[in-house]
């Protein structure tokens, strides 16, 4: 009966990569849908009426800027940069357009600005190694 082949190291590298790719384009939205989720169920209905405009305005901001910086830290600052940032715009345009949003300007314009926000922000954060721009050419 033959022994199991020792692995090599750096054999399932390709596997790691895709993996962190797959991470890098899902936690932006997985971020917004449990965000929202508890800011819907725990903030909101404790803040008076007067108010919820203004946290919803705020979590309209930093919702977006955490989704991009958690892909930041899976896929790399500039991989997880263009990734992030462009799965939070492509998911939350669809979602403003989808639910008739998009005729104010005001949420598109906190999107974008958390985006911003992030790509700022990200030099900061800590990542995964290697950035995934390099595994790609």
């Amino acid at each position: 009966m033959p022994s199991p082949q020792p692995s090599t190291p750096g054999a399932d590298e390709t596997t790691r990569t895709m993996l962190r790719l797959l991470g890098g384009f899902a936690a932006p939205v997985i971020v917004y849908l449990i965000a929202w989720e508890g800011v819907a169920r725990w903030v909101l209905p404790n803040v008076a009426g007067s108010g919820q405009g203004f946290i919803i305005h705020l979590f309209s901001l930093l919702i977006p800027c955490a989704g991009v910086l958690a892909s930041v830290g899976i896929a790399g600052v500039k991989a997880g940069r263009l990734l992030g940032g462009g799965v939070m715009a492509v998911f939350f345009f669809f979602l403003y357009f989808s639910s008739g949003v998009a005729f104010s300007w005001l949420p598109i314009g906190l999107t974008l600005l958390g985006i911003g926000l992030a790509w700022g922000l990200a030099r900061f954060c800590p990542t995964m190694t290697p950035d995934l721009s390099t595994a790609f050419g």
